[in-house]
């Protein structure tokens, strides 16, 4: 019914039946639609047009509009097939950032922690209580340690002493005695940093001293 009313506007169209009005319209609706200018050049192109001519241009016109249908359906579903293949791709690529972000700083922390327990164990001072030895540093063994480093002047050749000593009632360490290569030139400062340092617990001490290379 449409197009038998579209033919019927061109037919009035080519035929000067139209309003001024009515034909401004038809042209303005011709330049958005090439479809239609075709079918009025056509139609005016033809003399003394017939029934038979009428309904064959009006065949024509119906073809050519299915065909542009068709032709819009088309493009209208391969972008639509285009873009639910981009947003797919989109999303994937955001939950691969959004696994490799959760993971990443894991690994890194990881990484620096232990660099940093190495480092702790290049830099800082260990102790260890050898044999049967009872003593105990007041605070732990950490404290101590941390009060060996601030006080220790880092003369010492040997990178690992022994010291033995005997824990006084007033919790002080006694009878202080080196055992390394360079005892004689150390022991002066380890009496003095075992005698002003924390006080200790039980009667006999046996400890290892090693220093950070």
């Amino acid at each position: 019914m449409e197009n038998n009313y579209q033919l019927s506007r061109i037919h009035n169209y080519v035929s000067g039946l139209m309003s001024r009005e009515e034909m401004h319209i038809l042209e303005r609706e011709a330049l958005d639609d090439p479809f239609l200018q075709d079918a009025i050049d056509g139609y005016s192109l033809q003399h003394g047009v017939d029934a038979k001519s009428l309904s064959l241009l009006q065949q024509r016109l119906e073809r050519r509009v299915a065909e542009h249908a068709r032709q819009k359906s088309t493009h209208f579903y391969s972008w639509q097939r285009l873009a639910i293949g981009l947003a797919a791709g989109v999303l994937f690529i955001a939950v691969c950032m959004l696994l490799l972000i959760r993971h990443l700083p894991n690994r890194n922390s990881s990484n620096i922690t232990e660099v940093e327990l190495m480092d702790d164990a290049l830099t800082k001072i260990q102790i260890e209580s050898l044999g049967s030895a009872d003593a105990r540093p007041v605070g732990g063994w950490d404290a101590f340690s941390a009060y060996l480093e601030s006080k220790y002047s880092g003369r010492n050749t040997d990178r690992q002493v022994d010291v033995h000593f005997r824990i006084s009632q007033s919790g002080i360490p006694v009878d202080v005695r080196i055992v390394g290569s360079d005892a004689e030139q150390i022991e002066p400062e380890i009496l003095r940093l075992f005698q002003q340092g924390p006080k200790w617990n039980g009667q006999v001490g046996n400890v290892r001293i090693t220093f950070p290379e």
